[in-house]
């Protein structure tokens, strides 16, 4: 038993089974009755019907997720110990990756490793945190202290704007260097692959690190074709194809000028010659369409957009847009081309994305052949109790005429 003893809650009958085969939320509802003498973010002891220990955690009673498992070890304090150990752990896991080749890479998944509520993603010798919930927010000095020791980053970015902050009580702040001290812009390698991140104002913590297994498997794909990038932001996905081979010729588009411009850098960063390729700062629905107008036709299309739903309310509109969507890059893509289509809305599943992309195929009378498919890659663990984490899902799909 911990040193350290913790406040309790209890469960209603029958409602400890998914903890106990590793799940690690407890919704209000499957308490007793809300421990009001429980401080919200403080941690706490989750007992059964019966009084039998079951876990231990954090509790916030503005939320529908009342509680987050920290541990289910009754001798396990959460300690600054404890928190050095889930780092360490974390860490264990990224030694797949040989610094000189890869040097950024998500250290901490939040439940895929074991705490919830925190993201952290190492550029180099930088580390940019996100704190998403109340409990997290508490333990958060002694988390940066663990982050420091285990890990000996050069600094730490806090990144607390996700709006998901107010329904924790929390406020939606702006950057700041929590501890060191963190440069403007980063260089980083990526599978050998150089790019420059923005920690301070780029999407997400600055790149998009949880498609670098589908750039590196794009390569094949993309050799000596034309390939379209949609969405494509620094051109993560474009710079791979154009890496591929000489005769390769790419097309990027996306809305943002910034990001257009970032990937222009990026060409250049890498030997590419960006004035033998293509960049385009639209909307990509207004572009696919005037492509297929033109009778524009590509070998790969790429179709990686932002969360076109944040909740279950927006499913259905979110599913009509994705839909949308692969049926105009179809319309661009050649008979026996390749599609590489993602959806990083967490309530989209992968036989949603499947189910988007046969229909999509059947309206235009084609046949799809699936290559690949991906999550998140290795460094984006899921807690195998909680597929309701999993959020993104890439497929590699022949569009057959």
């Amino acid at each position: 038993m911990s040193s350290v003893q913790y406040p309790t809650a209890s469960l209603k009958p029958h409602k400890d089974e998914s903890l106990l085969g590793g799940h690690l939320w407890i919704f209000s509802g499957a308490l007793q009755q809300p421990p009001r003498w429980v401080e919200p973010g403080a941690l706490l002891d989750v007992k059964s019907s019966t009084g039998q220990f079951v876990a231990r955690g954090y509790y916030n009673p503005q939320t529908d997720i009342a509680i987050r498992i920290l541990t289910r070890d009754n001798a396990e304090s959460i300690d600054g110990d404890f928190l050095r150990k889930r780092v360490r752990e974390a860490q264990e896991l990224r030694r797949v990756f040989v610094p000189s080749v890869t040097n950024a890479y998500r250290l901490i998944h939040s439940e895929g490793d074991g705490l919830p509520g925190l993201v952290v993603d190492r550029y180099a010798d930088i580390l940019v945190a996100q704190v998403h919930t109340l409990g997290m927010d508490r333990l958060l000095p002694q988390v940066l202290e663990a982050l420091l020791a285990e890990t000996g980053a050069r600094g730490i970015l806090l990144r607390n704007e996700s709006q998901a902050r107010r329904r924790e009580g929390l406020e939606v702040e702006e950057p700041r260097v929590a501890a060191g001290e963190v440069p403007q812009q980063i260089e980083i390698f990526e599978n050998g692959v150089r790019f420059i991140v923005d920690p301070w104002r780029g999407q997400k913590t600055g790149f998009f690190l949880d498609q670098r297994d589908k750039r590196e498997a794009l390569r094949k794909y993309a050799r000596g074709g034309r390939v379209l990038n949609c969405f494509s932001y620094s051109g993560g996905f474009s710079v791979y194809a154009a890496l591929s081979s000489e005769a390769t010729q790419t097309v990027s588009v996306d809305a943002s000028a910034p990001a257009i411009e970032a990937a222009r850098q990026h060409f250049a960063l890498n030997g590419l010659d960006a004035s033998k390729h293509e960049f385009h700062t639209e909307d990509v629905f207004e572009y696919l369409e005037q492509a297929a107008e033109r009778g524009e036709r590509f070998d790969v299309v790429i179709l990686d957009p932002p969360a076109f739903a944040k909740n279950q309310g927006a499913r259905t509109q979110a599913l009509k847009a994705y839909r949308r969507l692969n049926t105009l890059g179809m319309q661009v893509l050649r008979p026996g081309g390749i599609l590489l289509t993602c959806s990083c809305s967490g309530v989209i599943g992968m036989d949603d994305l499947l189910g988007v992309v046969s229909n999509s195929a059947q309206r235009q009378k084609r046949t799809v052949q699936l290559l690949e498919s991906y999550t998140h890659g290795v460094d984006h663990p899921t807690n195998l109790a909680m597929p309701e984490t999993n959020y993104l899902k890439s497929v590699f799909c022949r569009i057959l005429a």
